[in-house]
């Protein structure tokens, strides 16, 4: 026996990350613990990303399904390092945890997630400056349970989905004092592809567990648009936060530290 709305399961980890300020290489010139080196400088991060809402779609077609994309939501926190050169480039890594919600079917444990990517000023002139990211971002998810008409769904098999994200911005930034906002147009291409199509879950009344299907799964609409606001404290950091809107409706806040 196969039941349809576990259709609706490879949809669940429907996030992107934050974009960030276009101009954040050159936001702060002095970092809190002086260095002999003036190319290259070090900085620290905690990002806090909340996506409330973002839609998929699936790669294979069933007729038998609804095609109903369901609203997600993914908790993540983060810690970023990053290597700024010359105040114009920055390479950073990502290292933290997510966890995933699908409207009120499907729930997911906090889970590792990493990533990696690269920001640079393409632009600058006075306070204005344009700049581009580009990042590669991943976490696999373990569902723990289902809901379905109310009633709680243990999974049996050992069910991963595997989740991996492309993502690049193109931003404009301006700097008035230690206030700088910032606008990007971006472009997300994520997967969600689960580790096997078919699992078994266990339905309460029922002697032996049933057979269930997943799907893989792609982002709906690849364009978005983010702004943002960064807060420049003195030597010592910023302090910023980003709307996302159009491919995943999400919000994030982030402290950064240079040394």
């Amino acid at each position: 026996m196969r039941i349809p709305i576990l259709y609706l399961l490879i949809t669940f980890n429907a996030y992107a990350f934050v974009s960030g300020n276009p101009g954040q290489p050159d936001l702060m010139p002095d970092g809190i613990v002086p260095l002999k080196s003036k190319t290259w400088s070090l900085r620290a991060a905690f990002l806090d990303d909340y996506v409330y809402s973002q839609h998929f779609t699936g790669d294979f077609q069933v007729d038998s399904f609804e095609d109903k994309p369901p609203s997600v939501s993914i908790a993540s926190e983060i810690a970023q390092i990053t290597l700024n050169y010359a105040r114009r480039l920055d390479v950073y890594g990502l290292v933290g945890s997510s966890r995933m919600q699908i409207d009120q079917e499907v729930f997911a444990r906090r889970q590792f997630s990493w990533g990696v990517g690269a920001k640079a000023i393409a632009f600058e002139i006075d306070c204005f400056r344009i700049g581009v990211d580009f990042k590669y971002f991943q976490s696999d998810q373990k569902p723990l349970f289902l809901v379905l008409s109310g009633l709680g769904l243990d999974i049996e098999s050992d069910l991963e989905f595997f989740y991996r994200e492309y993502q690049g911005s193109f931003g404009l930034s301006y700097q008035s004092g230690i206030f700088c906002p910032y606008i990007n147009g971006t472009y997300i291409n994520s997967k969600i592809e689960p580790s096997q199509y078919q699992f078994l879950v266990a339905v309460p009344g029922m002697d032996e567990p049933i057979d269930a299907m997943a799907y893989p799964f792609s982002g709906r609409n690849p364009w978005g648009l983010a702004v943002g606001a960064t807060l420049i404290m003195g030597e010592k950091g910023t302090l910023a936060v980003e709307s996302r809107f159009i491919n995943q409706n999400a919000i994030n806040a982030s402290l950064e530290l240079k040394f």
